[in-house]
């Protein structure tokens, strides 16, 4: 993910109440001068930890008893508000363009997506940048 889009991730997240981030290895720094830029110091005030291995990264977050949801545009994932959320929830996301990888995809508790209006759709506007939908995502899920 690029830095630009985890120091707005980071400032959404801090701003909705977000307890932590964990970063994904390949995830790019926060503490990077854009990253800390765009966040406005919200990288300073949001906790965060980065996996050492992306491939057990989410299993060590099921055996803290989080409920891992994988945020897509999938037309078939579930609208986010329809999940009933447990205690301690994780959201995951991916990098524009690609999104989360099939393994995270299948290894999360739910695939969720925000659902897009008939007209955008109708207008060709299927999914929001990774900004927005966290922002969104977050804001939904902490309330």
């Amino acid at each position: 993910m690029q830095s630009t889009n985890i120091g707005a991730i980071f400032r959404c997240a801090a701003a909705l109440g977000v307890d932590a981030a964990v970063l994904a290895p390949r995830c790019a720094d926060p503490l990077y001068r854009r990253s800390v830029k765009v966040s406005m110091g919200a990288v300073f005030a949001l906790p965060y930890a980065r996996m050492t291995d992306w491939r057990d990264g989410l299993s060590a977050l099921r055996d803290r008893d989080f409920q891992l949801l994988a945020l897509t545009p999938a037309p078939d994932a579930e609208p986010i508000d329809d999940v009933k959320a447990a205690e301690r929830r994780a959201l995951l996301l991916g990098s524009e363009g690609d999104g989360l990888s099939s393994r995270w995809l299948h290894e999360a508790d739910h695939r969720v997506r925000i659902p897009m209006s008939d007209a955008a759709l109708a207008r060709g506007v299927d999914s929001l940048n990774v900004v927005a939908a966290a922002a969104i995502a977050c804001y939904g899920l902490t309330r």
